[in-house]
C-alpha cells in the first residue's frame, strides 16, 4: 500500500490516535482467527469435548473470527482490543504450543491432532474466502487489495468510527501532499524507528 495513501488516512486520526495504534489494531484484526482458535480450543479442552465437537468448534470460530475482521462486524465489543493484546504474546507459536500441551493433558494426543487439523483446514478456507473477496474488490474497483491491506483499511475505519471521523477510504490528492501527513510519519519514526524501516527501506 502506498505510503502517502496509508499515512493520509492515519493523518485524519492524528493526534488522537497515532500511526502505531492503527498498525497495532491492524495486527489485532489479523489475529482474530488465532484468538478465536485459542479461546475455543481452550474451552473445548477444559470441557473435554468429543473429537468431533473440538474439530467443529475450532474450525467454525476460527473462520468466524476472520469474517468478523474482514467485514468489520465487531460482533463482540472489545474483542478487537483483546485480539490486539493477543498479537503481542502469540509470536513464534508460543500460545499454540501451550494450548497443545493443555490439550494433550486434557483430551490426549488424538484430541490435539484433531485440533491442529482443524486449524489447517480453517486456514485453507480462510485463504479461499480471502481470494474470492480480493477478486471481487478488484473486479468492482480495479484495485488489488489483499487480506493484510483490508485489515489496515478496517483498522482505520474502526478507529475513525470511535472518533466520529469519516470512515471513507477515498483520499484526495490534497490529502496525499506530504505536508498533510509527514508529522504522522515523523511521530512514528521517533517512537518506533524499526517499524518505519519496514516500509520505507529501498
Amino acid at each position: 500500500m502506498p505510503v502517502d495513501y496509508a499515512f493520509s488516512l492515519m493523518a485524519r486520526l492524528y493526534p488522537d490516535v497515532d500511526a502505531y495504534k492503527v498498525l497495532k489494531t491492524t495486527e489485532g484484526l489479523a489475529s482474530m482467527p488465532a484468538l478465536m482458535t485459542f479461546i475455543f480450543g481452550l474451552l473445548c479442552f477444559i470441557m473435554q469435548l468429543s473429537l468431533l465437537k473440538i474439530g467443529l468448534a475450532v474450525f467454525i470460530f476460527s473462520v468466524m473470527g476472520y469474517i468478523d475482521a474482514l467485514f468489520l462486524l465487531n460482533i463482540v465489543p472489545g474483542l478487537y482490543r483483546l485480539a490486539t493484546f493477543y498479537s503481542y504474546i502469540s509470536g513464534f507459536g508460543i500460545m499454540l504450543v501451550i494450548l497443545s500441551i493443555i490439550g494433550f493433558l486434557r483430551v490426549g494426543f488424538l484430541g490435539v491432532l484433531v485440533f491442529l487439523g482443524s486449524i489447517i483446514v480453517s486456514r485453507i478456507v480462510i485463504e479461499i474466502i480471502d481470494s474470492i473477496h480480493s477478486n471481487k474488490v478488484h473486479k468492482n474497483t480495479g484495485i488489488v487489495v489483499t487480506g493484510s491491506e483490508m485489515n489496515f483499511l478496517n483498522a482505520y475505519r474502526f478507529e475513525a468510527k470511535k472518533l466520529k471521523r469519516t470512515t471513507s477510504i477515498d483520499v484526495s490528492e490534497d490529502e496525499k501532499m506530504s505536508d498533510k501527513w509527514i508529522l504522522v510519519l515523523e511521530d512514528l519514526q521517533k517512537k518506533w524507528p524499526e517499524v518505519v524501516r519496514r516500509f520505507t527501506r529501498d
